[in-house]
């Protein structure tokens, strides 16, 4: 009782909301999804239009009032606020974006660290989530993980892991 259910966005009021993969709501109340043009493929050799928008809902309706690309992003599939910025899974990266003159669009756009499979992207890393403990902690499927983070190695397959949202550390956690 007292609820209400309705759209509040398609790809009909906004054509690039396209295979929405992962969604977040930002410290200011605004829809962040990751809309995957090419999805399933990661196809790095061909032209894609995939990225990360913001659905701001500006006169508080219920609806989303546009869609704001906030970066070009091929195959994101984990997004978490850090820093007046975003981390994003987009193998074989962990990116970090920001922007940094109020325009809703990354201005920086860095590689935290490098090393995710992308042999399939149904089985790669995804669901980042924030942790009380001030870590970044989420899974990957078969595809696994074969990198540096903070100067060590690491090698693991399917599983949950955690890093710390600087990018200086790096956990295996448990084999799923």
């Amino acid at each position: 009782e007292g609820f209400e259910v309705n759209v509040f966005a398609d790809e009909k009021m906004f054509p690039e909301l396209v295979n929405p993969v992962q969604s977040a709501v930002d410290p200011r109340g605004r829809l962040w999804v990751a809309a995957w043009k090419t999805y399933p493929k990661w196809e790095p050799g061909k032209e894609m239009d995939d990225r990360l928008l913001i659905l701001p809902d500006e006169n508080r309706d219920g609806v989303a009032d546009k869609a704001i690309t906030f970066a070009k992003v091929h195959n994101p599939t984990g997004i978490e606020f850090w820093n007046d910025g975003v981390i994003v899974v987009s193998a074989p990266d962990i990116l970090y974006l920001k922007d940094t003159d109020g325009d809703d669009v990354a201005d920086v756009r860095e590689i935290m660290f490098s090393g995710w499979g992308t042999g399939d992207t149904h089985a790669g890393p995804s669901s980042l989530h924030y942790g009380f403990d001030n870590w970044i902690y989420g899974s990957v499927g078969y595809s696994g993980f074969r990198g540096e983070v903070g100067g060590e190695r690491h090698g693991f397959s399917n599983g949950f892991y955690r890093f710390k949202p600087d990018g200086s550390k790096m956990e295996f956690l448990a084999k799923s």
